[in-house]
């Protein structure tokens, strides 16, 4: 490449010229200076090449599912109203929030232009460069620019520069034009530079970039930069510091500096400098020219520019290099566009359109980066700044600025597998507790087993006063600062908690299945649960020392309480997103914002408003884990998930503003598109009325949804996630359409778009048509009279048969709504995977079979069923293999049961049992055949081992009143007992009686 043949041309005369200087020189002195020289070479080289981050960036892409129908872009421009504009080689397409539209013939474009450049004007409108011709347009229509009736194409690939006094700049043949208005509809074209001026300096009839830069013409001419300003004409060359290249793109920045693209090189000359330095990215070529791609400068002011492999991006020192393997498209990159909200926007060579969510202020570690395995399950930095990422097969670290993790230090054996939760102690030590009941300590050089407990652990945390806590799925353990190995925590209930969270020194809050427990001044509560509680107890927690819980249950949503003595007023925080999702974390951050982790991304609250974070907002992926956050000292947020670790580097960027607004982009009638005001006629078999709108002002986030209602109608307000609106057979009267956007993310509105018209009456009914009708019917009743009872007999067996036919539709109509009511009660009843009763169902047969004394005074059995190693089957076989399983070992149970029976699913892979009129001993027959008919079974796909058995706990009651609570209670802890004893066995909890 001729970059490189010039480094060493270069180099060699560096060499040359040094040992000219030396030949008179000690021979210690000219090893002395070779030395010293190569150190420098170094040391520069480090300054420019620098090891770069290599997290991984969340990218969404735009192709032909989303409207694009040809995914090679060749430019991009988001216009002052907030559209985002791709031009590609099948024409010119507008942003609507979630699709792409083509300008059509509707807009005056055919079909299949090569749209090669955009520009907009300081009034607004879009000059557009294609191979068809040059087109102007308000962005809701454009014209052609053909002056003489001749179309006026531009040269493909060179940029439209737009003038302040509404005139265009473009390329055709080299040569640099002028296009303006004439005044009388018509154009003006001619040539930028006079022939004189040209022949001067020939460079100028062959131009390539174009750019304005403080009232001066910036060009690439030939293979120089020319700057113009009225006829004075500098060239800049090897003087000025810039080689002879082929240039694409000239740019000023933020600061002043104005920036030079070439094929094989870049230049810059700083702010108030008279040379330009040399800015060549190292290390990765970027000779693939792309026309006009240049250089563009991103909020933080960083430089960003293409390279033949991704993108590099320049932060004052260094440059850092970005490609394929941190989540960018893995094609050229054909166009650079930042939007207002300060997303990246990339064209693509055949991939589309490419969104960068998240830009500067989230990003990732993934797989790609080193990560073992996931999920990862927590989160922690140590005493020496390493971060620590426990996840379902080990952990990784990362050292400070390290571009990659490495494996963890901790050594075990067996090795520590499902670290569920991982804490810095203050003894400066990593903490590690593994689900199976281990608990490590690494203190920077051995690792230590602190105890293996009995029970798996779910939780630690330390408190204030130094204290280790450990939640587990039998209770509560604690050791002091001091002491060899944890105990269990004294007067705390045996029930399984899974989260703890400190409100003040000494408060200690737990979130348990059997509800929310509390430790404070050395006394431990179970507080009573009033207003929206439930069953099933809580899975995460947080508190403020005001009293304030906010609970994440074993059921979606999230729930705030208020604490009063030892009961606790729960109430469900009523949100679409947090109604929708399992609160697998919620956490509280120095600033007292809340963050609640779910399955469909991250919910925050500053204490004023929430905002909902996903994938769509910068997210690596939206399922979150338990114990994955940490806050960071630096106020950064990392957030552990299914797939990586996603680094939100600045949380308040997640409040900032997202201005959204709905513009209505036509409203028509067929070929008829309307303006505001105007009247219009519905009658006979004229085409409907469409109203086509879209949401601007960025991608990020949720895809749009619209709220709108038809004002003179009468009716109210529809939802839609349409980007139109067809409306017909209006009757006579005016209107207004109105909608707004709906943010779901930020939970806001938009400003309310509206249209006014009104709809003439038909003509039947104009004055006309009125005093022709009255004549015709005067005539009518004249004739008609001796025809009456002949019409009143018609009309009388019309009226019959539409009676019947009125009948038939009623009665046909009562049947589907017989039918819907029924598949409504299958639908709230029934598991629709396995055909069992749901949750619910199985607990209310429960509870009316211990509710009727002669039914539970001959025996009831109560059996907790769960798949042994079920997560293995969906890991190994895929979701859909598991399914079948889960479908057939409720086929095998059904098969077993007797007419009294009732099976249910009772959550994931668990299913509850109830079995009436039985003893103890009977029931575990029956348990422990269908236990061997499930292992009996067959499983699997072809080619395949899969051998699937199931473990079971049983709680027998007799006569005595029981709550169903607390058999299933029992039930859980005997399958617990299974489970521990090796799975595919029985364990039968105590009798309750």
């Amino acid at each position: 490449m001729q970059r490189s043949t010039g480094a060493r041309k270069g180099q060699g005369r560096a060499d040359g010229a040094f040992r000219a200087s030396s030949l008179h020189m000690p021979f210690f002195r000219l090893r002395h200076a070779r030395f010293v020289w190569l150190a420098v070479l170094a040391l520069c080289g480090w300054l420019v090449c620098a090891p770069v981050p290599a997290q991984q960036f969340p990218v969404q892409y735009y192709g032909r599912k989303s409207g694009l129908e040809s995914q090679t872009v060749n430019a991009m421009l988001q216009d002052r109203r907030g559209f985002i504009w791709v031009g590609t080689e099948m024409g010119l397409y507008r942003f609507d929030g979630a699709q792409f539209h083509r300008m059509a013939r509707a807009e005056g474009f055919a079909s299949g232009e090569f749209v090669n450049a955009i520009a907009e004007a300081p009034d607004g409108r879009l000059w557009v460069a294609t191979q068809s011709g040059l087109r102007v347009g308000d962005g809701l229509d454009f014209r052609p620019v053909a002056p003489g009736g001749a179309p006026l194409v531009p040269d493909a690939g060179r940029r439209l520069v737009a003038l302040p006094d509404g005139g265009v700049l473009l390329v055709r043949a080299g040569h640099l034009l002028e296009v303006r208005a004439d005044g009388e509809g018509g154009w003006r074209v001619g040539e930028r530079f006079s022939g004189a001026l040209r022949r001067a300096w020939p460079g100028l009839e062959d131009v390539s970039a174009v750019q304005v830069i403080d009232g001066a013409l910036w060009l690439g001419c030939g293979h120089q930069v020319c700057e113009v300003k009225g006829a004075d004409v500098r060239v800049h060359g090897p003087d000025d510091g810039v080689p002879a290249d082929v240039w694409s793109g000239i740019f000023r920045d933020s600061r002043g500096s104005v920036w030079l693209r070439g094929t094989h090189v870049l230049r810059v000359r700083p702010a108030g400098g008279g040379r330009f330095v040399r800015r060549d990215v190292p290390g990765t070529p970027t000779d693939i020219l792309t026309d006009d791609i240049g250089v563009i400068e991103d909020p933080q002011g960083h430089i960003l520019t293409r390279t033949d492999h991704g993108l590099a991006r320049w932060d004052g020192q260094r440059w850092q290099l970005f490609g394929p393997a941190n989540g960018l498209p893995d094609v050229g990159i054909t166009a650079l566009m930042f939007d207002r909200e300060g997303e990246l926007w990339l064209g693509t060579y055949g991939r589309g359109v490419a969104l960068w969510s998240g830009y500067g202020a989230i990003e990732g570690w993934s797989r790609a980066q080193g990560m073992d395995t996931a999920p990862n399950w927590s989160i922690a930095r140590d005493a020496r700044g390493r971060m620590w990422f426990a996840n379902e097969m080990g952990g990784n670290v990362r050292d400070p600025g390290a571009p990659r993790l490495a494996p963890w230090p901790l050594d075990a054996s067996p090795p520590a597998r499902q670290n569920l939760s991982m804490q810095a102690g203050p003894d400066g030590a990593m903490w590690v507790a593994s689900y199976d009941g281990r608990l490590f300590r690494y203190d920077g050089r051995a690792t230590r087993l602190v105890a293996t407990l009995p029970h798996f652990i779910k939780a630690i945390r330390f408190d204030r006063s130094g204290r280790l806590w450990i939640a587990t799925i039998k209770g509560v353990f604690s050791m002091s600062p001091g002491d060899d190995r944890p105990q269990p925590a004294e007067g705390a209930p045996a029930t399984q908690c899974s989260d703890i969270a400190e409100s003040a020194p000494g408060t200690l809050w737990f979130a348990c299945n059997a509800g929310l427990l509390r430790l404070a001044q050395g006394r431990w509560t179970l507080l009573a649960a009033h207003g929206d509680t439930v069953p099933g107890g809580y899975i995460g927690v947080a508190a403020t020392a005001d009293g304030t819980v906010w609970l994440g249950a074993n059921e979606p949503g999230l729930f705030r309480g208020e604490v009063h003595g030892d009961s606790v007023r729960l109430r469900r925080v009523a949100d679409r997103w947090l109604d929708n999702t399992l609160a697998y974390f919620v956490r509280r951050d120095r600033r007292n914002w809340l963050w609640v982790g779910g399955s469909a991304g991250v919910d925050v609250f500053d204490g004023r408003r929430w905002v909902h974070v996903s994938q769509d907002a910068g997210l690596l992926w939206d399922e979150s884990d338990q114990n994955a956050f940490f806050e960071d000292a630096d106020g950064s947020v990392w957030i552990g998930s299914a797939i990586g670790v996603s680094h939100i580097r600045i949380p308040q960027a997640l409040f900032r503003e997202r201005p959204r607004r709905v513009v209505l982009t036509a409203v028509s009638m067929g070929e008829h598109r309307l303006v505001a005001g105007e009247s219009i006629s519905m009658d006979g078999r004229r085409a409907p009325l469409v109203f086509r709108f879209a949401r601007v002002g960025g991608a990020s986030g949720s895809p749009p949804r619209y709220r709108y209602r038809l004002r003179g109608t009468g009716a109210g307000v529809v939802e839609t996630h349409a980007n139109e609106v067809v409306v017909s057979a209006l009757p006579a009267g005016d209107y207004r359409f109105e909608i707004q956007a709906i943010d779901d993310d930020l939970r806001t509105l938009s400003p309310v778009a509206d249209f006014s018209f009104s709809v003439r009456p038909p003509w039947w009914w104009r004055w006309w048509a009125l005093s022709s009708w009255a004549l015709v019917v005067a005539v009518l009743i004249a004739l008609a009279w001796r025809w009456r009872v002949r019409a009143l007999l018609r009309r009388t067996r019309w009226l019959d048969t539409m009676v019947r036919q009125r009948t038939r539709e009623l009665r046909r109509e009562k049947g589907e709504l017989e039918q819907a009511r029924a598949r409504l009660y299958v639908q709230a009843r029934f598991d629709e995977l396995t055909g069992l009763l749901n949750r619910r169902a199985i607990l209310e047969q429960l509870a009316s079979v211990l509710a009727d004394d002669a039914r539970r005074s001959r025996g009831v059995a109560v059996a907790l069923l769960d798949l042994d190693h079920f997560k293995q089957v969906n890991d190994s076989y895929g979701h859909p293999v598991g399914d079948q399983v889960l479908h057939g070992v409720a086929q095998c149970l059904l098969r077993h049961l007797r007419s009294t029976d009732s099976l249910g699913r009772y959550g994931g892979e668990e299913l509850l049992l109830v079995m009436e009129g039985i003893g103890v001993r009977e029931a575990q027959l029956r348990l422990d055949a269908m236990r061997e008919a499930v292992a009996a079974l067959p499983w699997g796909p072809e080619n395949a081992s899969l051998h699937v058995t199931i473990s079971l706990g049983l709680a027998w009651v007799g006569a005595a009143p029981v709550e169903a609570r607390s058999i299933v209670r029992a039930a859980d802890e005997a399958l617990y007992k299974a489970k521990q004893s090796g799975r595919n066995r029985l364990s039968i909890a105590a009798s309750i009686d």
